[in-house]
């Protein structure tokens, strides 16, 4: 992917794609998917995901659109072996360690690259679900639609981000000043937080993480955790992500969809506390949130179907 790509032309309608790469004539949109933009990837100065640029509306979408999280309320005081969450954290850990092992053995690594993998895909999926779907956002709106040189589709935007990695307890809500400007949780909150409880000292920089998801796109580097080679998952986050995502959405169905990554945020979180004399918490963090953060992006065309 080129460092330095062209930037959106603002008469690009959303039916046109470039299949042949940015320099090539305008053709009609292949008719899979739903709705979806193609959008070259434009030119950034931080690395950051083109956000502004690939799709303004996308990056306004949050001015009328309020999130609900299911599972916000108090997520950094709440016991996790308490209540009905408590038995579906469980239940997903206990599921994808006896998936992922081998003989006797589990590599606790794969776990935690898994269940960040499913928690990013999860919040991509809960946007589409409970926004998309109903009728309260287009495509368009709910996300900046970008594509590679070679055809690949990717998906950024605000909301994505609001549920993966809002730090500072702000709510997207409506901008004439709409809400009880109560926080919500996020997947990068709920697993920081299981990190410092665990004991780790510097936690990862998750705006590097972005970064990096976002300047290796359309690469081979896309989706490899950078972690340690001892600490290196068997099991990498979109093979994760198209073994298991089915049978996560069968366990998580009776819960509402913006809840879904942060049930799966929980889980890693409890499995981060249950770790932490076996493997670094920081550690463990990096690996979730290296998963996380490029799965909420892939193009749902792009998984087997079910």
């Amino acid at each position: 992917m080129s460092s330095r790509a062209e930037e959106q032309k603002t008469d690009v309608g959303a039916t046109l794609r470039r299949p042949d790469g940015f320099g090539s004539a305008p053709a009609p949109a292949a008719p899979v998917g739903f709705g979806r933009r193609a959008v070259p990837i434009p030119s950034t100065t931080n690395g950051m995901a083109p956000l502004t640029v690939a799709n303004d509306r996308a990056a306004r979408a949050d001015d009328s659109i309020e999130l609900s999280f299911a599972a916000e309320q108090n997520v950094e005081t709440r016991p996790i072996a308490s209540d009905a969450a408590s038995e579906l954290t469980h239940d997903l850990i206990d599921w994808l360690q006896g998936e992922l092992r081998r003989g006797r053995d589990v590599q606790q690594e794969a776990v935690l690259c898994a269940l960040g993998a499913l928690a990013g895909y999860a919040a991509q999926q809960a946007i589409r679900e409970a926004l998309v779907k109903t009728g309260k956002l287009s495509l368009d709106q709910a996300f900046a639609v970008i594509e590679t040189r070679s055809g690949e589709v990717f998906f950024f935007g605000e909301l994505l981000n609001a549920v993966i990695v809002a730090k500072d307890g702000a709510r997207t809500s409506s901008s004439n000043g709409g809400g009880n400007g109560a926080g919500h949780a996020s997947i990068w909150k709920i697993v920081s937080e299981g990190g410092i409880e665990a004991g780790a000292i510097n936690l990862p920089d998750v705006t590097d993480v972005i970064k990096h998801c976002a300047a290796t796109v359309g690469r081979d580097e896309f989706g490899i955790p950078r972690v340690p080679d001892a600490n290196m998952p068997y099991i990498l986050p979109r093979e994760a992500v198209s073994r298991f995502w089915p049978e996560a959405r069968r366990r998580l169905a009776s819960e509402e969809p913006m809840s879904w990554p942060l049930q799966l945020a929980l889980a890693a979180r409890s499995l981060i506390i249950s770790l932490k004399h076996a493997i670094r918490p920081d550690i463990a963090v990096q690996i979730v949130m290296e998963a996380a953060v490029p799965m909420s992006k892939i193009d749902p065309v792009s998984l087997p179907k079910e």
